[in-house]
């Protein structure tokens, strides 16, 4: 009897007979080298891409921090411009200043006369306009923030300086005061020490001839 053997494929011989298969023929990993060459190219791009947009987040975030931290407005800046404003008004301070301490002077040599009294009242409150106008043309400079609370120590003690002229003016005009009393001595070393304290600041910032007596 002939018996019809079925035919084993050529492929398969080695596989039925125990053998490794062989080895396939072209490309084992079935992916298009073209293929492969183009997917990673589109990971070199989306890498890229990454990383410039990195890069611009940072420069970005360089920039807010810039700005935020831009100090527009200098001390230089303040000084430059308080400087200015001194200087219009210091000739006016110095004449006044003299024309203040002459007038206590001729009070106490006419014998505290009552005509005296007025004129160094009048003497003095002038001073003291002065210097509040000289203080509120600085307090109007745009004001740094680095030394914001250094200038505001500054106005304060400017005013205070105004302040003992005023008062002085104010005790003239009572027409009691004399020059060994108590309170013509105590507003005399409130001053003195306004003033050193004032001119101590000034110098301090680099402003120069602001104040009488510097």
């Amino acid at each position: 009897m002939t018996m019809n053997v079925p035919m084993v494929p050529a492929d398969r011989v080695h596989f039925c007979a125990g053998g490794f298969p062989p080895r396939p023929r072209g490309n084992p990993s079935g992916v298009d080298r073209d293929q492969e060459s183009s997917s990673g190219g589109r990971i070199s791009k989306h890498v890229g891409w990454w990383i410039a947009a990195l890069a611009g987040l940072a420069g970005i975030a360089g920039l807010i921090f810039a700005i935020l931290t831009w100090d527009r407005f200098t001390v230089d800046d303040w000084v430059k411009v308080a400087n200015a404003a001194c200087d219009d008004l210091h000739g006016q301070v110095v004449k006044e200043f003299r024309e203040a301490e002459s007038s206590l002077v001729v009070l106490v040599d006419g014998g505290y006369q009552p005509v005296d009294y007025q004129t160094a009242a009048t003497a003095w409150d002038a001073l003291a306009a002065t210097e509040r106008q000289l203080t509120s043309g600085l307090g109007k400079i745009e004001t740094p923030d680095s030394h914001e609370k250094e200038i505001a120590v500054l106005l304060e003690a400017m005013n205070d300086v105004s302040d003992q002229d005023e008062a002085l003016a104010g005790e003239l005009r009572k027409e009691v005061v004399r020059r060994d009393s108590q309170i013509a001595v105590d507003i005399a070393e409130k001053r003195r020490e306004y003033v050193d304290q004032t001119n101590a600041r000034l110098t301090k910032l680099k402003v120069k001839h602001c104040l009488a007596g510097e």
